[in-house]
């Protein structure tokens, strides 16, 4: 019997919480197995209207770091890249869309007892895993009722619904709230301070969400998700929109998160994004939502040099070993098929490769004032939100914001977060209601009447100057089509009929046409089209034949009638913000400006508008040319003057010759910036990354490097700005 009793007790299985801890570790968190998915659960007669989003997909997320023989590794830390399909493959990481069949996805590891006694409600994936998209643009993304108007967030009228930043975090967004939700509904004091820390919110608390500028919106929502503690984070874009500094500070934030495993995070970001070192693992994602590569970094470094040989024209397989030949063979067949994009390999490794020497640019000096702004100051209350520095105009010092814009120039205003930018642009645009008592004139005249002068009117003012912005983006009316939406330019609002003409609709044309490869989902066919032809030798058209030789008339916009049937909210938000772009410049107004106008377009999608901008709809490669005889628009003029904001350097046209920066206060261990001017050098433009670095120092580190350049007389006497640095 003793022996009985030794054999039994040796055969015994381990301790239960030995056995779950072992199996946790080698239970997934995500597991696709040659899935298929739909948007739509598929039939016969929908073959063609509803295809697949992913074909016999896989794809396996370790809830722990392990290898494939069950052993502790490093934890893999993952990321999505690709022009396209990014947000479709996280909506299937969180359970969205139809899976055949049905058993090809799973969560093993939320089925597990230890995460159950953690928190039950975790086996549910839509608790488990929290995805935070930033397409939607403006405060309203994160609640509350405001935002009727413009001008709703910068007036002092509130709302019960406007609720405050702590309201929002808590989940005090109940105007009847249940019993034990008074409070809100999130009650981990110590996490919710670690959040606010984290993510530098302590000094938004107080500020209703209708107010916070565009980062300071996304920073709320990655906290508001922290809050409800999930097992996987899904990032979609997570750096679109913030500033140098804040980009550092929330990938290091991230990267604890990550490293903790609390949550476990997965990042959705474009080719010419610059991934985070962190990152230890990518999918490759390429055209018609084809998973081109997934694994580790150093085997995607291997598979796209292969891509990088074989688009600059190296067919040969010499010098390539037996699995690099299989990539390169592979490869062959998809860029045949156009599921490889040659784009995609570019803007992967644009980050990688070193600027070309830039041609020389001149500053235009500029002739009359478009924009005057003598002591700007705006605070509400006791905060200062713009203009609270001082500043040496003709050897005095005085308070506030001093600026000029002639015509002519081009400016880009940097900033952190928070730091004035979108309040600065709102000012221009007359949407604040402190833009009537501040000392501002446009085009020589303030919003209120002067002795002997009439105010500038909001509509003169606006019908002067062109403006996209992500607030216009959230208020603009998804039901107009293309056109209406171009055509809007020239009317008063939005919606009230354009004061068109025969130029006017040329000049839409022209911009459609232009932009047919980027707006046109059909374009590929639609292209190869044949043009319809009228016979003009008839008297029902007399007039179209002045000549009497018997030409076909081809309509001018039998190419572009895409843009009379889509209307902008079926537009993809890259699609929208090129709309938002053209509208902007489609009238030549006086004053452009652009806030963030580039962010969610692909580096091919950004490049060309910035063409645009500088050289128009001349084509800057045969492939790119119109096709329809001369170009008619040529960029902006010497007498338009040109205002954007961006944090990515390669958003910036090369004709930006002057830059202002907003001060900030310092962040997660960096300095404070001061309030800055610069001048760019004739053979220096933003987007090369020593200037860019120069333009965003601390006034320590700038001043080691460019005090010999400060110099008075290096700027033209007659640019009246002041405090110069010039880089």
């Amino acid at each position: 019997m003793m022996l009985l009793r030794t054999a039994l007790r040796s055969r015994a299985p381990r301790p239960v919480s030995s056995y779950i801890a072992r199996s946790i570790s080698s239970a997934p968190l995500i597991r696709i197995k040659n899935g298929t998915f739909y948007r739509q659960y598929p039939t016969q007669d929908d073959a063609a209207t509803n295809p697949p989003l992913y074909s016999n997909l896989n794809f396996t997320l370790p809830s722990q770091g392990s290898s494939s023989n069950g052993s502790e590794t490093s934890l893999q830390h993952w990321a999505v890249i690709g022009p396209s399909g990014r947000t479709d493959l996280l909506d299937i990481f969180r359970g969205q869309h139809i899976c055949l069949p049905p058993t090809a996805r799973s969560y093993p590891y939320l089925l597990t007892d230890e995460l159950a006694a953690k928190d039950p409600q975790l086996r549910y994936v839509g608790n488990a895993i929290q995805y935070i998209g930033f397409s939607g643009e403006g405060s309203g993304a994160i609640g509350g009722t405001r935002g009727a108007y413009l001008s709703a967030r910068y007036e002092s009228l509130r709302e019960e619904t406007d609720w405050t930043v702590e309201q929002f975090l808590r989940g005090q967004t109940s105007l009847n709230p249940m019993e034990g939700e008074e409070k809100g509904t999130i009650h981990d004091e110590q996490l919710i301070q670690e959040v606010i820390t984290d993510l530098h919110l302590s000094e938004l608390l107080d500020m209703p969400v209708a107010n916070l500028s565009n980062g300071q919106t996304r920073r709320a929502r990655i906290a508001k998700a922290l809050l409800r503690k999930p097992e996987l984070l899904l990032l979609d874009e997570p750096f679109m929109g913030l500033d140098p500094v804040t980009v550092r500070s929330i990938s290091g934030l991230l990267h604890r998160l990550a490293e903790k495993s609390s949550p476990r995070l997965v990042l959705a970001l474009r080719p010419q994004d610059k991934v985070p070192e962190w990152i230890t693992h990518l999918i490759v994602v390429g055209n018609s939502h084809q998973v081109m590569k997934q694994g580790s970094r150093s085997e995607i470094s291997q598979t796209l040099a292969i891509w990088k040989r074989l688009i600059s024209g190296n067919n040969s397989a010499s010098g390539l070993d037996d699995e690099e030949k299989g990539i390169l063979r592979q490869a062959r067949k998809d860029l045949k098929s156009g599921v490889l994009d040659p784009q995609l390999v570019q803007d992967f490794t644009s980050k990688e490769v070193e600027k070309p020497d830039w041609k020389e640019i001149t500053p235009l000096l500029g002739g009359e004032p478009l924009i005057e702004m003598d002591g700007v100051r705006v605070q509400y209350g006791d905060k200062v939100v713009l203009g609270n520095w001082t500043q040496k105009v003709n050897e005095e010092v005085k308070d506030g914001l001093h600026w000029r814009v002639r015509r002519g120039q081009r400016w880009a205003i940097l900033g952190a977060n928070g730091s004035g930018k979108t309040t600065l642009l709102s000012l221009i645009t007359s949407d604040h209601p402190q833009a009537y008592a501040q000392p501002i004139k446009f085009l020589g005249r303030s919003r209120l009447p002067e002795v002997g002068k009439p105010a500038i009117s909001i509509f003169e003012l606006q019908s002067r100057l062109g403006h996209s912005s992500p607030e216009i983006h959230a208020f603009f009316p998804r039901q107009l089509t293309v056109r209406e939406a171009l055509e809007s330019a020239f009317a008063e609002t939005f919606l009230s009929k354009p004061a068109l003409n025969y130029e006017r609709d040329l000049d839409v044309n022209a911009a459609l046409r232009y932009f047919k490869a980027e707006l046109d989902p059909n374009a590929n066919t639609t292209k190869k089209q044949a043009p319809p032809t009228i016979t003009t030798n008839t008297d029902i058209f007399p007039k179209l034949n002045s000549t009497g030789n018997n030409k076909p008339y081809i309509p001018s916009d039998y190419d572009i009638e895409y843009a009379d049937h889509m209307t902008f909210g079926q537009l993809t938000t890259a699609q929208q913000r090129i709309v938002l772009f053209l509208r902007a410049l489609i009238n030549n107004p006086d004053i452009v400006v652009l806030d963030e106008p580039f962010s969610g377009l692909s580096a091919s999608q950004r490049d060309k508008c910035l063409h645009y901008i500088d050289h128009g709809d001349t084509p800057s490669s045969p492939s790119r040319a119109s096709g329809q005889g001369l170009c008619r628009y040529k960029g902006l003029s010497e007498d338009q003057a040109l205002v954007i904001i961006s944090h990515v350097k390669e958003e910036i046209p090369e004709s930006v010759r002057y830059y202002m920066r907003l001060p900030s206060e310092p962040g997660d261990g960096t300095e404070p910036l001061d309030f800055r001017f610069g001048l760019l050098k004739n053979t220096s433009v933003l987007s090369d990354p020593n200037v860019w670095d120069t333009a965003w120092s601390p006034p320590s580190h700038f001043s080691e490097i460019t005090q010999r350049t400060r110099r008075r007389h290096e700027v033209p006497s007659d640019i009246d700005v002041y405090e110069w640095f010039s880089i």
